[in-house]
């Protein structure tokens, strides 16, 4: 929503654009990761010093560190670290308990409920927010000239609309960037219109899958080297477009803005559960430095709107609005996941567990060839591997009977982005080898992996469990098959699909097990007597349990 902008000429007065391109350029030249601020010093008679361990996204890091140091002295008991640091770890750490902070101040409340999602249920799903930034597209200059700027402002029909043609336009991973998110729910809010508009968005955001990409550390697109995927066009923030332009010695980026409801980055300030008695008082004072008057200005000299949407000082060359603008919220988590959850469809980047059998028989050679079947197996997950996006998340665990003390799987590859660790993939699969007379423990391996799925469950990815297998359950200490599909059918949510997906080799496989046990979740059951194979049924799965309306297979 914009509002009168005679406000927004009194800020600009406070805080001149030389001044907010100067602050910019040093936070892009290399403000430190971690900044140390301690105002405890020259204070022996403190009977409790407090030290208050504060998390922000490195694009908001560089602000608070301002902020903190100007408080100097003004709690003399306590000392605030704050460190830079990429939200998507925050949250993952989180999640597995670790004590990652005090305070925490992601980009967007989807980190917030990305962290709940994962398991850390104490984290609050919503915080303080100390700042704003829309997001936006941001256009090369030649890009929007073609579609008739300066004459006429940008809009998001013109870009991604049902009809958009012209222009080719990139897009930060959705399942890992809250801007990408903003997009994705931008081309729904634009297909809304349409006679269909589920098919309309479906074919927005192919075209829009093409040139999907990892954004860079904090987000920031680096000066002089074009967009990502060599696009006219990407979804960013407008903090990042100022950023980009206050370094830019050639062409400048044009921002687009939303006619549609896009939720804006909100850096909400959260206290985490680590934070108790004094520390979580010290969290407290802290906040409320965070709101004051000299704090926001702050935050505007590094390019931040206010949490009510009033501007930064902004050039006046038209390629940024001066106007203010209302944040838009996050919407509630069932219609981002369906979002997101459509996304992945038409993308196709997944996150898969996936489970390769080492028990004895594996060795067995693989009938017309010199390869064992595990040797076949792992020659199969190598090349299947290469189908798979950068950003598809992986991870391998190894089962028989007891490969790990009393377990019958043990982790050799932890779930995690693919292009950042295929060379390590290789690595781990050419050292698996077949446990010697190790039966294979099917059902308890099958409801770890699962419940290990559904508790790092990822919206924005095709999320599933891949077993391959060349036999049935030989253990007989395990669940059992009744106790196996109960707790399956417990851990059901149809809002989060989780399939199984079994690969059989060989004769000794019992399809009908396998068929009872993929049932429960949705998933599938392929055969193959020559795990050659396996690389086409791999791909099959895949775009069987991906919905791609409107030519959907289920």
């Amino acid at each position: 929503m914009l509002r009168d902008a005679s406000a927004v000429r009194r800020l600009f007065r406070l805080s001149p654009v030389v001044l907010l391109s100067a602050a910019l350029a040093l936070l892009l030249a290399g403000w430190a990761a971690v900044a140390y601020v301690r105002s405890d010093r020259g204070t022996p008679e403190c009977q409790e010093r407090v030290r208050l361990r504060v998390a922000a996204a490195p694009v908001v890091a560089p602000a608070l560190d301002r902020i903190v140091r100007a408080s100097f002295g003004s709690r003399p008991c306590v000392s605030i670290a704050v460190e830079a640091r990429e939200s998507a770890t925050v949250a993952a750490e989180l999640a597995k308990g670790v004590d990652a902070a005090d305070a925490w101040v992601p980009e967007s409340t989807f980190w917030l409920r990305r962290a709940r999602d994962a398991g850390a249920f104490e984290v609050p799903s919503q915080g303080t927010s100390v700042a704003s930034t829309p997001v936006v597209l941001a256009v090369t200059e030649p890009a929007a000239r073609r579609l008739g700027w300066p004459a006429k402002p940008l809009t998001w029909r013109a870009l991604i609309g049902p009809a958009a043609r012209s222009v080719s336009v990139g897009l930060p991973d959705p399942a890992a960037d809250p801007a990408g998110v903003g997009a994705v729910l931008g081309v729904r809010g634009l297909a809304a219109g349409e006679r269909n508009p589920a098919a309309s968005a479906a074919a927005v955001l192919r075209r829009l899958a093409n040139r999907t990409f990892t954004p860079g550390p904090g987000g920031a697109l680096p000066a002089g080297s074009g967009l990502p995927r060599k696009s006219d066009a990407v979804a960013v923030s407008e903090q990042t477009v100022l950023g980009y332009n206050a370094l830019a010695t050639g062409d400048k980026l044009v921002a687009a803005y939303p006619e549609v409801a896009v939720p804006a980055l909100d850096l909400p300030y959260a206290v985490l559960p680590a934070a108790r008695g004094p520390v979580r008082d010290a969290a407290a004072g802290l906040l409320t430095s965070l709101l004051t008057v000299e704090a926001r200005d702050t935050l505007t000299r590094y390019g931040f709107r206010t949490a009510a949407g009033f501007p930064p000082a902004v050039p006046r060359d038209g390629r940024l609005s001066p106007e203010v603008r209302e944040p838009a919220p996050l919407p509630a988590d069932e219609a981002v996941t369906d979002a997101l959850t459509g996304w992945s469809g038409v993308q196709r980047s997944a996150r898969i567990l996936t489970v390769l059998d080492v028990s004895g028989s594996m060795a067995a050679q693989v009938p017309g060839s010199d390869e064992t079947r595990l040797g076949a197996t792992l020659k199969a997950a190598r090349e299947g591997s290469g189908l798979l996006l950068d950003n598809t998340e992986l991870g391998v665990w190894v089962f028989s009977t007891k490969v790990d003390g009393d377990r019958d799987h043990r982790e050799v590859l932890p779930v995690g982005p693919l292009g950042a660790q295929r060379e390590r993939l290789a690595e781990q699969l050419a050292a698996v080898r077949v446990k010697p007379q190790g039966g294979t423990g099917l059902y308890d391996t099958t409801l770890a992996a699962y419940q290990n799925g559904r508790r790092h469950w990822t919206p924005g990815r095709i999320n599933l469990v891949l077993i391959m297998t060349d036999g049935r359950d030989e253990d007989g200490d395990s669940i059992g098959r009744s106790r196996l599909l109960a707790e399956l059918a417990e851990l059901q949510d149809p809002r989060r699909p989780l399939p199984i997906v079994f690969i059989g080799l060989g004769k000794d496989v019992d399809p009908d097990e396998l068929k009872m046990i993929t049932k429960v979740t949705g998933g599938q059951v392929f055969r193959t007597e020559q795990p050659s194979g396996i690389r086409q049924i791999f791909f099959s799965a895949l775009a069987d349990l991906s919905c791609l309306p409107p030519e959907c297979r289920r």
